[in-house]
């Protein structure tokens, strides 16, 4: 979806959630009746971080539970999010679970990051950029924190989702200029007259993997490893009505996500190198 909303309103919808998003997407992951993706990503990126040490920033710190993992994990933490709520949230998780810890957070903005040139070994950012009109300042920030040689690893959303084809081709006409601009503003007038909820809670952006990889290197960055997840291949109407069956199924699928089936699921997650 071209669709993007501003930053102050991803910080209050973010914000919002942030007394409730550890439990609901960490602590009852598998025990709702919805496809725990947020934990399956939180599982993919850690295998991607096997036998890296170093300095790590993770842009979009969330609740924490990343922050608590790999502080554990003897990584030396920062942490950066737009939403002041998020921060506080993963300054209590670390508070609570490592009191003698002391959190390196900040509330701040992924285009205009405050810290020096190569200076981190890895930066972090999961279901992050498809909040921004562009991936081309927070990539190019993202090159310039790291050393030479350092490692990025982002999720987004993927644009070419096969698993719902409606979607999909929904998706592919949107892009297209005029048309799209006329098709969300026509589904942003209808929505507000019948005083609906944004789909999905917030609307973002759906990156192509192949166009993603081109952004990257032209940011210097160097795609290395990728996977697909959340194999969401159920129309929306089964999910809601038989959520723990559809979530059960679409998990089993998790087995092709680094094959070419993984263009059946609705996100992706990259890794890339600093050249």
């Amino acid at each position: 979806n071209t669709e993007t909303v501003s930053k102050n309103e991803v910080a209050e919808h973010f914000s919002s959630l942030s007394h409730v998003y550890n439990e609901r997407n960490y602590k009852l992951a598998g025990k709702r009746a919805k496809y725990p993706d947020i934990a399956i990503r939180h599982k993919y990126f850690l295998e991607m971080l096997a036998g890296t040490s170093g300095r790590v920033l993770e842009v979009g710190c969330g609740s924490g539970q990343m922050q608590l993992d790999l502080a554990r994990r003897g990584y030396e933490m920062y942490g950066l999010d737009i939403a002041t709520g998020m921060v506080q949230a993963t300054r209590k998780l670390l508070r609570e679970n490592l009191p003698n810890y002391k959190p390196r957070l900040l509330v701040g903005d992924i285009e205009a990051l405050g810290f020096p040139d190569n200076f981190f070994d890895i930066v972090l950012a999961a279901g992050v950029i498809e909040y921004l009109r562009s991936d081309k300042k927070s990539f190019r920030e993202f090159s310039r924190v790291l050393k030479p040689g350092g490692m990025i690893i982002l999720s987004v959303r993927n644009k070419l989702n096969l698993g719902r084809p409606i979607t999909t081709g929904r998706d592919l006409v949107q892009s297209a200029p005029v048309l799209g601009a006329g098709i969300n503003a026509a589904n942003k007038a209808v929505r507000a007259m019948l005083s609906l909820p944004p789909n999905g809670g917030i609307p973002g952006k759906r990156h192509s993997p192949g166009q993603l990889k081109r952004e990257l290197r032209e940011a210097g960055l160097e795609p290395t490893d990728h996977s697909f997840y959340h194999f969401a291949v159920f129309p929306r109407m089964l999910e809601r009505k038989y959520g723990e069956f559809c979530s059960t199924w679409g998990q089993k699928l998790e087995t092709f996500r680094r094959s070419p089936l993984g263009y059946l699921a609705n996100q992706y997650i990259i890794q890339a190198k600093k050249l």
